[in-house]
């Protein structure tokens, strides 16, 4: 009969972490959270502002469609017009919206400018006569909701995009 006590062997004693390891651990994690926390306002502003050009962009597809494929004689009969659309870029027409008042919806106030014929190409002859198919179309677009924004006259504090484009008549609408 062996009596005799035996001690654990080293590896028995070996199971756990330190306390060394497990505070280099830690810290080591703390210092990716604090890193992805960081970058985390920065990607909420850079997705906002994506939003925000798709909808302008939208808007802008919108306008220069519609006025692609109109009738040219009406073109000049509103030469300014004011419109407005929501956060997503749809517009939004008074009385559709269930009653009315679109205020809450209101993301966005565009004016569309269409001036007189103006764009001028050089002919075969030297001259710089309008174009009669091509016509200029100044879409003015601020990203707040104000109805009764003045345009001709715009405040410091708001900014006023103002995107160009020419449109040529295709004589859709003439078909």
């Amino acid at each position: 009969m062996n009596t005799s006590l035996s001690l654990p062997s080293r590896q028995s004693l070996r199971r756990g972490f330190s306390l060394v390891e497990v505070v280099m651990a830690v810290g080591i994690m703390a210092l990716g959270v604090v890193t992805i926390l960081g970058l985390l306002p920065h990607g909420l502003e850079m997705s906002r502002k994506t939003a925000n050009e798709q909808a302008e962009t939208r808007i802008v597809d919108l306008i220069v469609g519609e006025m692609q494929s109109a009738d040219w004689a009406t073109l000049d009969l509103t030469p300014k017009q004011v419109r407005y659309f929501d956060d997503q870029g749809l517009e939004l027409v008074e009385g559709e919206a269930g009653g009315g008042d679109f205020s809450i919806m209101l993301s966005y106030v565009v004016q569309v400018n269409i001036p007189p014929l103006d764009v001028r190409l050089p002919n075969n002859d030297g001259s710089m006569t309008p174009n009669q198919n091509l016509r200029r179309v100044m879409i003015k677009m601020i990203a707040a909701p104000l109805r009764d924004f003045n345009f001709d006259a715009p405040a410091s504090t708001i900014p006023v995009k103002v995107f160009t484009q020419l449109v040529a008549n295709t004589g859709l609408a003439n078909n």
